[in-house]
C-alpha cells in the first residue's frame, strides 16, 4: 500500500478528493466491499482515475493488497 497507493489515497488511506482517490477507511464502497470486488478493482481498475495494477503487481500481491484494503473499510 505504502509503495503503490499512498501517493493518492494517503498514508492513512483517507483519500484525496483533489486526485479522485476515495477514502478507504470508511464503509462506503463505490464498487462493492466484497473481497472479489476489491480484487477486480485493483486488477482492472474501473471507470475512474485509479490505474489498473494487473501488469504491475502479481496475483498474490493483488490479493494481499485487497485483504488490506478490505480491512481498512470495516471488512472482517
Amino acid at each position: 500500500f505504502k509503495e503503490n497507493c499512498a501517493s493518492c489515497h494517503g498514508a492513512n488511506a483517507k483519500g484525496g478528493r483533489d486526485v479522485g482517490a476515495p477514502n478507504l477507511t470508511d464503509k462506503i464502497w463505490l464498487y462493492g466491499g466484497e473481497k472479489e470486488n476489491i480484487i477486480y478493482t485493483i486488477t482492472y481498475s474501473r471507470a475512474g482515475v485509479m490505474p489498473y495494477w494487473s501488469s504491475r503487481l502479481s496475483d498474490e500481491e493483488i490479493k494481499q493488497l485487497a485483504l488490506y484494503v478490505h480491512s481498512l473499510g470495516g471488512g472482517e
